[in-house]
C-alpha cells in the first residue's frame, strides 16, 4: 500500500531516461521531445483529492481535497527542466506515534531529483528513494499534471478524533 509520503514523492512524481546530446543518435519515437519545451516549467500542487472525505482541521466539514483540511501540502511543486531532469519537494501529512499518543503532523523531506520523459500525454518520472528506483506515470493535459493512485493511504480521524490511516484512491493535481 502506498502511503501519502510515497504518493507525494511521486510527483511530487518515473522508467524512461531521455538524454539530448549534440551527437546524431536515433530518437525513440515514443518519446515526444518536440513537446518538451512547452512542458518545462514549475507546476504547483493545487489539489490532493481522496475518495474518502476527511475533517483534519476539525471544523465539522469533511472534504475530499486534503489541501482544504491542512496546509501541509502548501508549496508542493515539481519543476520539469529542459534537459529532462526534474526537482520536486516531498511535503505532506503523517501520523506521529510517540508510544502513548498519536498526533497528526506535517512533514517536509526536502527536495528530490530524477528524470522525466513524455510519451503522448503520459509523463513518466524516475527517481531514487532510499536506494530504490521508482517510475511513476501521470497524465499531462495543457498546464496540468494529474497523478492517480489506487488504494493509497490518506490520514483521517476516528469519530473520537484519533488519527488513523485510511485506504483511499488519490488524485494529485499540479498546475503550471
Amino acid at each position: 500500500m502506498k502511503s501519502i509520503k510515497s504518493s507525494v514523492k511521486f510527483l511530487i512524481l518515473s522508467i524512461a531516461l531521455v538524454t539530448v546530446s549534440c551527437d546524431i543518435e536515433p530518437i525513440d519515437p515514443a518519446i515526444d521531445i518536440s513537446a518538451s519545451s512547452s512542458v518545462t516549467g514549475t507546476y504547483y500542487m493545487t489539489a490532493f483529492n481522496s475518495s474518502i472525505p476527511t475533517d483534519l482541521n476539525g471544523d465539522g466539514t469533511a472534504s475530499t481535497n486534503q489541501m482544504d483540511e491542512t496546509n501541509c501540502f502548501n508549496g508542493g511543486f515539481i519543476t520539469l527542466n529542459g534537459d529532462n531532469t526534474f526537482v520536486a519537494n516531498s511535503k505532506g501529512i503523517d501520523i506521529n506515534m510517540d508510544g502513548a499518543t498519536s498526533t497528526i503532523e506535517c512533514f517536509d523531506e526536502g527536495n528530490f531529483t530524477g528524470t522525466w520523459a513524455l510519451s503522448g500525454n503520459q509523463l513518466s518520472i524516475t527517481y531514487l528513494d532510499e536506494g530504490v528506483e521508482y517510475t511513476d506515470v501521470a497524465t499531462l493535459s495543457g498546464n496540468t499534471i494529474v497523478s492517480t493512485v489506487q488504494n493509497g493511504e490518506v490520514v483521517g480521524t476516528t469519530s473520537g478524533g484519533e488519527p488513523i490511516y485510511l485506504t483511499s484512491n488519490l488524485q494529485i493535481v499540479f498546475t503550471k
